[in-house]
């Protein structure tokens, strides 16, 4: 089952969608990657370009495809939506890309495969409750990025100022992609050492950490329009796992029913993916602050989903 899985790209004439392209292509994660856009001709361009720089290491097949391309098991990425616009409104932004996501998986599941779907776009919270809703998929198949990049970014900075190898970061960002986010760096580990007894640690270097991670992210779109690099080679580790029997841990966002205390709402929190899908990891230490941070992460997405059941 696992070898004829193919990699489906909604939205991959985009710079995330090709970038995701590009990324499993080089990482080899995957034989075979479809890139589906509504601008044909671009996904086409994509695909060849792509599949060009296979020509010197050929073990990857990238082309262009569309919805009827989609078996069961294949493994659905979907980037596909709207950028905010000046004067625009969170909850209007919402909205459009809610309207956009619900037409992308009714194509998807129009042919009546049953596909595990990757939500990247944003919000991501809130289209992977849409995602999972509109599918009927089980919750296992259906999840997002969460907080996985804002996780990348936190260890990176954390192992450029303790000058490690970012592996050795045990740290996340759970909650909200956005700016509910929050850190666990009071339980952050350098290989298995408190971060406050490692080496070269001091308190101004986790000082508002939260801010200093968005903020970051905020500086790379100001700069060059649009964050890909980062998020691309992020969902290249996640399809990887997804095509592992072995357990890997990344803070992606699912629908909790009871986990953590909360219910009906999606956020980012650690959980195990492999080739059944995905579950949210129980058990995760949590602090005082961590808890309420992560309540109050989910209260705004949970206003953001009411709104969009509502409309």
């Amino acid at each position: 089952m696992v070898n004829k899985q193919k990699l489906v790209i909604i939205g991959g004439g985009g710079m995330v969608g090709a970038t995701t392209a590009y990324a499993c292509a080089l990482r080899s994660v995957i034989e075979e990657i479809v890139l589906i856009d509504r601008n044909a001709d671009l996904a086409w361009g994509q695909a060849a370009d792509i599949n060009d720089a296979m020509g010197l290491d050929r073990n990857v097949v990238v082309r262009p495809g569309d919805y009827a391309d989609i078996n069961d098991n294949d493994i659905v990425v979907i980037t596909a939506g709207s950028p905010q616009l000046p004067g625009q409104t969170r909850l209007e932004l919402v909205g459009v890309n809610a309207n956009i996501m619900r037409d992308i998986v009714k194509n998807i599941m129009a042919g009546g495969a049953k596909p595990y779907l990757v939500v990247v776009s944003n919000p991501v919270d809130v289209l992977t409750y849409v995602a999972l809703k509109e599918s009927g998929l089980p919750k296992t198949r259906v999840f997002g990025t969460g907080t996985t990049l804002d996780t990348s970014r936190l260890k990176s900075y954390l192992a450029d100022a303790l000058n490690v190898d970012s592996k050795a970061v045990d740290a996340y960002i759970l909650g909200e992609h956005g700016d509910s986010s929050f850190s666990t760096i009071e339980t952050a580990q350098v290989g298995e050492v408190p971060i406050r007894e490692y080496p070269g640690f001091t308190e101004e270097l986790v000082e508002g950490i939260e801010q200093k991670i968005r903020d970051r992210a905020y500086r790379v779109i100001e700069t060059k329009k649009s964050t890909y690099f980062a998020i691309g080679f992020v969902v290249s580790k996640i399809v990887s796992a997804l095509r592992q029997s072995t357990r890997t841990v990344y803070p992606v966002c699912s629908l909790a029913e009871g986990e953590y205390g909360l219910d009906n709402v999606v956020l980012g929190l650690p959980s195990i993916i492999c080739c059944d899908g995905v579950k949210i990891l129980t058990g995760y230490p949590l602090t005082e602050r961590e808890k309420e941070s992560l309540n109050n992460s989910a209260a705004i997405i949970g206003e953001m989903i009411a709104h969009l059941d509502k409309a």
